[in-house]
Formats: C-alpha cells, sequence, structure tokens
C-alpha cells in the first residue's frame, strides 16, 4: 500500500481543518519549504486546494507547479468546476486531479473530462455515516456512497479516493467499515482519506486491500514523522 503525505493550502499556507470547517484551522508553515523538505524522500504527494475549493477555482497553482519540479507524482484538488479551471490544473503537469462536488451535481462534467483526460482524473467520495456530502461537506444528499462508488465505476473512474467525514483531522483512526464496503464492491485504485494516524491503521488498510492512504495531520501535527510514514510504507508494500 503507498502512502500519502498531504498538504492542504489556504492563503499561501500548509493548514489542516477539522471536518473541512474552516473555524478549525491550524496553520503548519509554508508549502514551498515543505516540498523541499520532503524532496527525494517520498514519491506521492496529496495536495488540495481548500482556499479554491471555497472560492469555486483554484488559487495555489504555482504550489502544485513546485510539487512538479521537486519530482513528485503529485494528486491534487480543490476548485475545479469548469472545464478552463480543469485544463489549468492539468496544465500544471498534475499527474491526478480529483473531482469533488461537481462529480456528482454535474455528471456530463465528469464523463467530459474522463474522455479528455482518462486515468489522471479520480474522483473525491465524501461521506459521512455511509451518506455521499458535497459543497465542501456542507451539503448531506441521500446517495449511499456504495452506489455512489458503483456509478462512478460504471462511468469509468480509475481511481477513488474515499474520505470519512467523521474521521478527517481526528487522530482517531480510519473508518475500516466504510473502506471495507468499499473494497468489497469496487476493484478500481481505492484510496482511505480521515484518520490515518498509526501503523497499525496502515496494517488494517492494507489488510482491506486499499490501494493507498493519505496522512495528513498526524504527519504535520508531529504524531507521526516522515521517517516512520517511510517505514511504515516499506513494510506494507
Amino acid at each position: 500500500m503507498r502512502l500519502l503525505p498531504a498538504i492542504d493550502l489556504i492563503d499561501g499556507k500548509i493548514v489542516r481543518l477539522t471536518e473541512v470547517d474552516f473555524n478549525t484551522e491550524e496553520q503548519y508553515g509554508d508549502p514551498y519549504e515543505k516540498l523541499k523538505e520532503w524532496r527525494g524522500r517520498v514519491p506521492m504527494l496529496h495536495l488540495i486546494d481548500l482556499e479554491g475549493a471555497k472560492a469555486g477555482e483554484p488559487r495555489h497553482l504555482d504550489v502544485v507547479r513546485f510539487a512538479k519540479e521537486c519530482g513528485f507524482f503529485v494528486q491534487t484538488g480543490g476548485g475545479i468546476r469548469s472545464v478552463e479551471a480543469l485544463d489549468a490544473v492539468m496544465e500544471t503537469g498534475a499527474d491526478r486531479v480529483l473531482l469533488g462536488s461537481k462529480a456528482f451535481t454535474d455528471p456530463d462534467f465528469l464523463d467530459a473530462a474522463l474522455v479528455k483526460y482518462g486515468d489522471r482524473i479520480a474522483v473525491a467520495l465524501d461521506a459521512y455515516d455511509g451518506m455521499v456530502a458535497v459543497n465542501g461537506w456542507q451539503e448531506a444528499t441521500t446517495l449511499r456512497d456504495i452506489d455512489a462508488a458503483n456509478d462512478l465505476v460504471a462511468r469509468g473512474v480509475k481511481t477513488i479516493l474515499y474520505t470519512d467525514i467523521g474521521s478527517d483531522g481526528k487522530l482517531n483512526g480510519p473508518n475500516l467499515e466504510r473502506m471495507r464496503a468499499l473494497r468489497a464492491v469496487v476493484s478500481v485504485t481505492l484510496i482511505a482519506s480521515g484518520g490515518v494516524t498509526t501503523e497499525a491503521d496502515v496494517q488494517a488498510l492494507s489488510d482491506a486491500q486499499i490501494d493507498e492512504a493519505v496522512v495528513g495531520k498526524a504527519l504535520l501535527s508531529g504524531k507521526v514523522s516522515l521517517d516512520q510514514l517511510i517505514e511504515w510504507e516499506a513494510r506494507h508494500a
């Protein structure tokens, strides 16, 4: 299983939020310095433009470009709600671009994106108690995560990032029940996000045959070190 260190961005700074509540913002410094620190040590990076997600258009494309210059495999998203925005993010060289709410509210947009960019398109599936949430997790839907995942796969999506809202930013472990349920119904690349804090979490996700996991607050807050992350990935490869 591959581990992706996470950087979330607001106003040119690395931040972490709990359940994407902007009132819970904690700052963790300059993204360029962090990328220099991590360069050559880990191959993959999860970079999310939270400010862009709130504004409805990308705001940190320069950071994405710098991450590519540093040699990372970059998975990025945030604020991609138009063809122009999608093209602009793709032009940075990002390897995998996440579509969020737009993938559910405008299926034609998702279909067009898949036709144009294929496997470089991934979808962020966010859910609370198994129900999909959209618009920055502020709006609940009546769509079950399992049904949503099946529909995404049927449309041709090859990578799904699943965030359990109830676990995000709380350092209390991933929602293994939901991850196992999703793994049972889809065979595409499945990424876990939310709550990954210990090697036991990594082991459990690996045992559940999850392909990748995002590690955010645990790493930035010092709960785990980058060296530990590297060691964990090596042991669970």
